[in-house]
């Protein structure tokens, strides 16, 4: 058994020394709080809710996070981990808080609780805190550290502690003073312990203002502990309110505190008090806030997750006894976000005024019965507090008399009925124990079990009754909770840093982003396609907006169509598309309502989604889709209920048969692959490159990272285009109706991908938007030349591919006419194919057939220049309106 001896003491086992000292002591020492429950927030990693259980009865804790390394353990394990110190030093430090006699170590060991004179703790901090501030500016690391967050450390009063002050000082009695404090502890083996090193340090103060404690925050973020309190923690931050003050600002941290106040705007309006945690709210906060006679509104803006919802309601509860003739409001924050987070994810701060003006009124009185639903939904279902939960095969229910455990917890499954088995003890032992199975929902199986206890126990018969009620309620709400946390919780997505988003956005500001675009998506590893990779970013792009445009990749089998799609959507985030090879008729109402919301749906193959083209062209249209079916509930009774899944959607396909997706191709851009020989030869050189180890793996995920941020860095916002009168269609165009709408829908995608260019406006009703320039028509209109061509041509584009080519060869030899087994031989088409091209090219007048059908037959070109004609005549009227658009705008558009 391990002992140890001091000069002066007899030896102490260390089971002595755990019955001497209690945990309750220990974590009181540190300035630890446990609730009600015997929990509290776990000093030893990140903890946003209470994960660290405490065992009176035993003098042990036990941490039930994965993300903390503590696990279970003693007294002497709390100290171990809270001074980061050995099992020795632990000891030591256990026989101190006891009384016990010490080994005196080589230098003044710290005394269990500072002194209690006022006057010189504030001198010391006063002093500490001044060399603090000093520091700040000449620590890069710190500096860099607050500016990442969004801080000027010019606008706070704030330092930091690089943790060699004591060395660099030559007042010796400084150092004793830090000692003293608890801002310095001896090592046992010489030197000392530095409270907060490596933190940014804010001042806490008093009602007088004055500097009674510290506070320090990480700045390496690290996972063990990121927020540093003095001991004995008091005062507040900034500082006691001014008592003039009529609108109060909650925050849960000093750095989103930091973060309010540093707007102009809204220090000149507001107070801002920070709470320490969402358990933070002290008695010291409580006494500030109600001795604020003028005040008429509090404001929380904790943060936007579980914790900080359930901290709102939880203390808007509590100051409202305080406070009854105060409006207690709160400011809705993006899913996930804190205060400071959005302020690092705006470029504009003027984002936390905004929303803090949007604030609603926060309703924190619930009722079953209520048919409004509140402003913060209840996080989770309180499970009544007599019922231990601890072990979910083992639960407890103190019913003050008699103890009942449910012996294998409670199934989750089957909500219309609640069978447990019941082992019910009465508190003095006088009885042996009642075991049961049944039903709670059960009338009959519950009056037998009263029946039963109330004869054993010799109790009345109505308190059993009670009891029951009280134990069913409890389990009900238990299984409610553990539902929902079942639940499938949305993902979040990624946030960018501080310098991705900065990045995107001077891209996005650059001058020429068109033709930069063009060029960063060639360097991505696409080959060639220079116009239809764009058009597909482009449009890919769009699906943030209201309505999102899409695009159909055509091609023959194995032309690269489907490659292209693929390469293309790696620019986008993943969290944002939706990558589908096959789908089912029925699929698509399988989503949940808002989970296609604002998603690229990119389709591999439409062979593999050919039953399920309808309901994608309805999302396509009308945005939404819903179905009718009839289903039967629990009593086995038919009804009917309608399921309806949420767009906007923006589509992307591949397909070799443009004809029979016809329907669908309507609704989209049709972009054809570059199925030359020059384009080939492009392709075969980039896979030589990437054979022999010559591509820059490196340079090309860092373009397709930074093209990913700037998707993220586009915002939905209105785009009106005041030119949109002036724009007509060539007389060429079939269906024109739905390729007006491609086109305007296209120069809007233009001027979307430009927002950080154009001025944001607002309408009467004090809406944004931004409106389109010439050069976003100019350059819709050069990067749709091709696609309009095509809507005017009456032939599929393989035809006319084929036509073109037939052209080119017969010019080339002189000819005018040429056989079937000509055409064959050198244009190398499978005779099926060629085929098809010259019974579709005849049949529609572009080819005269003469001599005998099965030998000799020859064919000869109706006209040579009917394409050229055609485009033409398309390109002479798209820049007619590109001429009155100048004309109207008064500028020059950039041809």
């Amino acid at each position: 058994m391990v002992t140890w001896r001091s000069k002066t003491s007899l030896p102490m086992e260390i089971k002595e020394l755990k019955a001497r000292l209690s945990l309750a002591e220990v974590v009181a020492h540190y300035g630890l709080r446990p609730d009600k429950h015997q929990r509290l927030l776990c000093p030893f990693h990140d903890d946003k809710t209470p994960s660290l259980q405490l065992y009176p009865k035993t003098d042990t804790f036990c941490c039930f996070s994965t993300n903390c390394h503590a696990g279970t353990g003693d007294v002497i394990r709390f100290i171990e981990l809270m001074d980061k110190c050995s099992t020795h030093e632990a000891i030591i430090k256990a026989k101190s808080l006891i009384g016990g006699a010490l080994p005196q170590p080589a230098v003044p060991a710290a005394p269990a609780q500072p002194p209690t004179d006022p006057l010189e703790r504030e001198a010391v901090l006063n002093k500490v805190f001044s060399s603090f501030k000093k520091a700040l500016p000449a620590s890069r690391k710190a500096v860099d550290y607050l500016q990442g967050r969004g801080l000027d450390y010019k606008q706070h009063e704030c330092g930091y502690n690089s943790g060699g002050l004591h060395v660099e000082s030559k007042n010796h009695h400084l150092v004793t003073s830090m000692v003293t404090y608890g801002l310095l502890k001896p090592r046992a083996a010489g030197g000392y312990s530095v409270w907060a090193k490596d933190c940014v340090i804010f001042p806490l103060k008093d009602v007088q203002h004055k500097i009674v404690s510290l506070y320090g925050r990480s700045i390496f973020n690290n996972s063990d502990q990121r927020h540093f309190y003095m001991t004995g923690r008091t005062g507040l931050y900034p500082g006691y309110p001014a008592p003039a003050t009529t609108k109060l600002i909650l925050t849960e941290s000093i750095i989103d505190a930091a973060s309010l106040l540093q707007q102009p705007a809204i220090a000149a309006q507001y107070s801002v008090l920070a709470l320490y945690g969402t358990n933070g709210l002290t008695d010291e906060h409580q006494q500030a806030i109600i001795t604020l006679a003028a005040l008429d509104e509090m404001i929380f803006m904790l943060d936007a997750d579980e914790a900080g919802k359930a901290a709102t309601i939880k203390h808007a509860q509590t100051l409202s006894g305080l406070l009854p003739n105060v409006q207690f409001t709160h400011v809705p924050l993006p899913d996930g976000e804190d205060v400071n987070s959005v302020l690092q994810s705006h470029d504009d701060p003027q984002v936390l005024a905004d929303l803090i003006a949007q604030r609603q009124p926060l309703h924190f009185s619930f009722s079953i019965e209520s048919k409004t639903p509140s402003v913060i939904p209840i996080p989770v279902l309180q499970t009544n507090e007599r019922l231990n939960t601890a072990n979910p095969e083992l639960l407890v229910y103190d019913g003050v008399l008699l103890q009942v455990t449910v012996l294998g917890g409670v199934r989750l499954t089957g909500l219309d009925r609640l069978r447990v088995t019941l082992k019910v003890e009465h508190r003095q032992g006088m009885f042996l124990p009642v075991r049961h199975s049944l039903d709670l929902y059960n009338h009959g199986q519950v009056q037998q079990l009263v029946s039963l206890v109330t004869e054993t126990f010799d109790m009345n018969g109505q308190a059993v009754v009670t009891l029951v009620a009280q134990l069913t309620g409890a389990l009900e709400s238990y299984r409610a909770q553990r539902l929902e946390r079942l639940q499938a919780k949305p993902e979040s997505k990624p946030a960018l840093t501080p310098a991705q988003r900065q990045a995107a956005i001077q891209y996005l500001q650059q001058p020429h982003l068109l033709r930069r675009t063009s060029e960063d998506i060639g360097q991505s590893g696409i080959v060639g396609e220079e116009m239809n990779r764009l058009i597909a970013y482009l449009v890919y792009s769009s699906r943030r907006q209201a309505t999102p445009l899409h695009v159909m990749f055509l091609g023959a089998s194995g032309s690269g169509k489907t490659y292209l799609q693929e390469k293309v959507s790696e620019l986008i985030p993943a969290e944002e598309k939706i990558e589908i090879t096959q789908v089912t008729e029925n699929a698509f109402y399988y989503f949940r309502q808002d989970e296609l919301k604002h998603k690229l749906l990119l389709i591999e193959d439409l062979d593999g989604a050919e039953s399920a083209l309808y309901p994608l062209r309805e999302l396509q249209s009308k945005k939404r889709i819903s179905k009718t079916v009839t289903i039967k509930d629990t009593k086995g009774n038919l009804k009917t209920i309608t399921v309806v899944v949420e767009g906007p959607v923006s589509v992307s396909g591949c397909t070799t048969r443009e004809k029979l997706y016809e329907d669908n191709a309507n609704r989209c851009l049709l972009l054809y692959v570059d199925g030359s020989a020059e384009q080939d030869g492009r392709i075969m050189a980039y896979q030589t490159k990437l054979s022999a180890g010559q591509v820059d793996h490196g340079k090309e995920q860092a373009i397709k990272s930074l093209l990913r941020s700037v998707q993220q860095v586009l915002q939905p916002v209105r785009v009106v285009n005041p030119y949109a009168q002036h724009i007509t269609l060539p007389s060429e165009i079939f269906k024109p109706r739905r390729t007006m709408t491609l086109l305007l829908a296209f120069i809007e995608a233009v001027t979307f991908y430009h927002q950080y260019q154009r001025a944001q406006k607002k309408d009467g009703s004090g809406q944004p938007y931004i409106e389109t320039t010439p050069a976003d028509i100019t350059a819709a209109f050069h990067l749709l030349k091709e696609v309009l061509f095509s809507k005017g041509d009456e032939l599929a584009k393989a035809t006319r591919n084929f036509l073109e080519q037939l052209k080119a060869l017969l010019a080339v030899e002189g000819k005018d006419s040429f056989t079937a087994r000509e055409i064959r031989q050198q244009l190398r088409i499978a005779p099926a194919t060629l085929k098809r091209y010259l019974s579709e090219l005849e049949r529609y007048g572009y080819l005269k057939g003469s001599g005998n059908r099965y030998r000799h037959y020859e064919y000869t070109i109706a006209r040579a220049d009917e394409y050229e004609v055609l485009k033409s005549s398309i390109d002479s009227q798209l820049q007619a309106i590109l001429v009155k658009i100048k004309e109207r705008s008064g500028r020059s558009v950039v041809q």
